[in-house]
């Protein structure tokens, strides 16, 4: 059983797969935040307190990444879990931050929650 207490910032660039999975998290009770690339998501973060999940797609503008995201909130938060996804090919295992997971597109709020049970 998940803790539904969790706050999860969701990360894409496209709203509807935003909106899609940041309004399936809140159907099952969890506390979403959303951001459409990876400076928003820091200022988010700066901003609300404590992320406890961070749910980012790879493939966004601007200057960092995904996988840049990710990196950076393990070096600020390394209780911080994180899982990253793409509709793209499947980065290379040394290129995930370590307790990250990967998740290939598509995918629905569920499959987060899943995976959320195995990412320490």
């Amino acid at each position: 059983m998940t803790d539904k207490t969790l706050t999860i910032l969701v990360v894409d660039d496209e709203p509807i797969i935003r909106m899609d999975l940041s309004l399936g998290l809140s159907d099952l009770g969890y506390n979403v935040l959303e951001a459409g690339n990876a400076a928003s998501a820091l200022q988010v973060m700066d901003g609300s307190g404590a992320v406890d999940l961070l749910v980012t797609d790879i493939d966004m503008p601007g200057e960092m990444d995904g996988l840049g995201l990710a990196a950076e909130v393990r070096q600020r938060s390394g209780g911080c879990r994180i899982i990253i996804m793409s509709g793209g090919k499947s980065p290379e295992p040394h290129a995930i931050p370590r307790h990250s997971r990967f998740l290939a597109k598509p995918l629905v709020a569920e499959d987060i929650v899943a995976a959320l049970l195995s990412v320490s």
